[in-house]
């Protein structure tokens, strides 16, 4: 059973949309998905001593290893075989500068999205954890 996980922030529209999103793109099942405001993501935050962190970005985790920021959202596109082009962008410039542009975009995430989450289908709601 694959162990990888993509922690989002469960209290943001605009994580939930993207997990959402990028439930429907992770059609091999490679990754299960958690909220960081679940029992579950609590619990994975708690064990890994991420709760500094976890405010401010995705966290990835692949096999025993954590990614934060742009680099989390590298390996879940190279794990998941989706969205090459963008991986490619993310692999060729350096990481404080793919992280600059990520940092961008959490800082104004709340802002983006403001409408309601949509309910995930069942074959979705499977990949949450």
């Amino acid at each position: 059973m694959n162990d990888s996980i993509l922690i989002f922030d469960g209290d943001c529209m605009f994580c939930n949309r993207m997990a959402y999103f990028l439930v429907k793109a992770d059609k091999k099942d490679c990754f299960k998905f958690v909220s960081s405001t679940s029992e579950k993501g609590k619990q994975i935050i708690e064990e890994n001593n991420l709760r500094e962190i976890v405010d401010k970005t995705v966290i990835v985790r692949v096999e025993e290893k954590f990614y934060f920021k742009s680099q989390a959202v590298y390996h879940f596109l190279k794990i998941s075989k989706t969205f090459p082009v963008f991986r490619f962008l993310i692999w060729i410039f350096p990481t404080f500068l793919t992280d600059f542009f990520y940092d961008i975009i959490a800082r104004n995430r709340k802002e983006i999205i403001k409408s309601k989450c949509p309910v995930p289908k069942p074959e979705i709601r499977r990949k949450f954890l």
